[in-house]
């Protein structure tokens, strides 16, 4: 029974140390009241509300007190001082947003206060500049004290720190705490307005951010960016609900891909009918028509391959054959990915790509870079391996979990020496798929096996991110001719809609994980493979095929043509009728 009268049937009166000890590290080591430095065990967990008065035993309502303070201040009650963040640590953007980043402001202001908002914008359009933004606002109008991002790589957090530090023209600059010089269990501080964090730190430390989040008269805005990271049957989507589902005065998720492809509902993503329901969506369309992102250009390599298969029989089967079985169909990619060798199909991608960015550096673009995307690290190691000795001359930047050169960094610091440097070429697994931002990559070659729509479309967002000095550039990925990646490719323009229904906690879920052996797939043995040309196509809806490049090929050399390639050629005269019929004319056996 409450002074009031009430019954109340919650029978906990008493906080755990536990939460005790997260409230006395949240607080500094020191009594809330008299701000003295007291060792733990002479600290009391204290109801800022008064049990006897109706206050409840939960994070919001917990202080540290020393046993004077807690003796003294008895069961009367104590008013919670409203926090309040200097405005003048922070500044606004010093250019203004683009449109759809306003558009998108306008609806998450207005709608935050009614739940959990969720944005959808394509990669490279900007979101990061958006959330800061929306945090900016928020705290301009003293609706939030503290700001808390979380992401799902160190590199990623890296650049929500950079552009919050002014780097970003368009950023606000915002007091972020840096988890490389800051621990959870250390006070956010008066000079900070928050902390960018991963969420496998939020997953070791949730009850620690959960304190920070109730911090006794703050109020939080919680962003998570690449939000379908945080499945709901996750560790990491379990520790985001409990840290911030009641916690949390507003919430803010971000995603260019807000969809996964285990199915697996998303922490904090409202769903309709099995699909993801963004409050406001910029889509990959739409950017390339406002020049906010780059055009893509894909260019198919076609080719043979020869396998032995586990009961010796050899095969071979080219992209151009059609009416194959599907163990064949993987075979097929198998072998055009793990046979590296002159003439191979994996060698004429690279001796390509090469080529096509040779020509941008030529042309201008003089620290234009491309990627590899490769199956593992040591796919990756045979690959920078081929490079150096039949394209490069020396061995590209490796960023891989796994090293099998001595003299390859990190994957961090690779990634970091990279984005500085003027190096041609970065070869990696999966450390540059998302959130990565690498201005200056202008190619892609998918090597990789990686077949999901997610995957592809995060791969293929490396090359979409504008420059404001190469405005008209496209980003250019080469990929096998695979059905399967050809039809990604045409529809990356295409809105997705693939969550399933309501989104809920699901504490008893299990995780499965697949443990049929490989079987026959192990016992593939690649013979060779062969590169021939393939067709090219582009977002803009230009196709041509590999007979009009290798004829655009040819037209340059005769006419002695720079500053293009025979790809970019062949698509641009698809829509120009004059040069359709120039190249057309060239015989391509003279």
């Amino acid at each position: 029974m409450t002074q009031d009268g009430k019954n109340r049937p919650e029978a906990k009166r008493v906080y755990a140390r536990a939460l005790v000890r997260r409230a006395w590290e949240r607080q500094g080591r020191v009594c809330i009241l008299c701000r003295r430095e007291v060792p733990f065990d002479l600290m009391h967990g204290d109801h800022i509300e008064p049990w006897a008065a109706g206050g409840l035993t939960i994070p919001e309502n917990l202080q540290a007190l020393c046993g004077s303070c807690n003796l003294r201040k008895g069961a009367r009650p104590q008013s919670v001082v409203q926090q309040y963040f200097d405005p003048s640590l922070c500044a606004p953007g010093r250019a203004p947003l683009r449109q759809w980043q306003a558009t998108a402001l306008d609806v998450v202001l207005q709608g935050l206060g009614t739940g959990p908002m969720l944005v959808e914008a394509c990669p490279g359009a900007g979101k990061t500049t958006l959330g800061l933004t929306v945090a900016f606002r928020l705290l301009e109008l003293k609706q939030i004290s503290r700001v808390l991002v979380v992401a799902p790589t160190l590199g990623i957090v890296g650049g929500w720190l950079r552009a919050a530090s002014g780097a970003s023209p368009g950023a606000p600059t915002i007091p972020l705490r840096d988890p490389a010089r800051w621990r959870a269990y250390n006070p956010i501080g008066d000079g900070w307005l928050g902390a960018v964090i991963t969420y496998q730190s939020l997953f070791a430390m949730t009850d620690m951010f959960l304190a920070h989040a109730t911090d006794p008269g703050h109020r939080t805005l919680v962003i998570f960016d690449e939000v379908h990271h945080a499945s709901v049957g996750s560790g990491w989507g379990q520790a985001a609900q409990t840290a911030f589902s009641e916690a949390a005065a507003a919430i803010l998720s971000l995603s260019g891909t807000p969809f996964r492809t285990d199915n697996d509902p998303i922490a904090f993503v409202p769903a309709s009918g099995g699909a993801a329901k963004p409050h406001y969506r910029y889509s990959y369309a739409s950017a390339i028509a406002d020049k906010a992102c780059r055009p893509v250009q894909f260019v198919e390599v076609r080719g043979r391959t020869t396998f032995r298969v586990g009961d010796g029989e050899i095969q071979e089967v080219s992209f151009d054959d059609t009416d194959v079985p599907d163990v064949t169909v993987q075979r097929r990619l198998r072998a055009a990915l793990e046979w590296i060798e002159p003439g191979s199909i994996a060698d004429k991608m690279l001796q390509d790509a090469n080529a096509y960015l040779i020509g941008l550096r030529a042309s201008g673009d003089g620290d234009a870079a491309g990627l590899v995307v490769c199956v593992d690290c040591e796919h990756a190691d045979r690959v920078a391996s081929h490079m150096s000795k039949h394209l490069l001359g020396k061995r590209p930047v490796v960023a891989c979990s796994r090293t099998y050169d001595a003299n390859d960094p990190d994957p961090a610091a690779a990634i970091e020496q990279f984005e500085r440097s003027h190096d041609p070429w970065i070869v990696a697994v999966n450390m540059i798929s998302e959130g990565v931002d690498i201005r200056r990559l202008r190619v892609v070659v998918y090597l990789t096996n990686r077949m999901t729509l997610m995957s592809f479309r995060q791969i293929v967002g490396r090359v979409v991110r504008s420059d404001a000095n190469n405005r008209e550039d496209s980003g250019r990925v080469y990929i096998p001719a695979d059905s399967r990646l050809l039809e990604m490719a045409r529809a990356i323009k295409d809105e997705v809609e693939a969550l399933p229904p309501r989104i809920v906690i699901d504490t008893e879920r299990q995780i499965r994980i697949d443990t049929r052996p490989r079987g026959e797939a192990a016992a593939l043995e690649v013979v060779r493979t062969s590169g021939d040309q393939g067709g090219a196509f582009d977002t803009y809806g230009n196709a041509a095929e590999a007979t009009l490049v290798a004829k655009a090929r040819r037209f340059i050399a005769i006419n002695g043509l720079t500053g293009t390639d025979a790809e970019s050629l062949a698509l641009l005269a698809r829509h120009k009728e004059k040069l359709l019929a120039q190249i057309l004319a060239v015989d391509h056996d003279d």
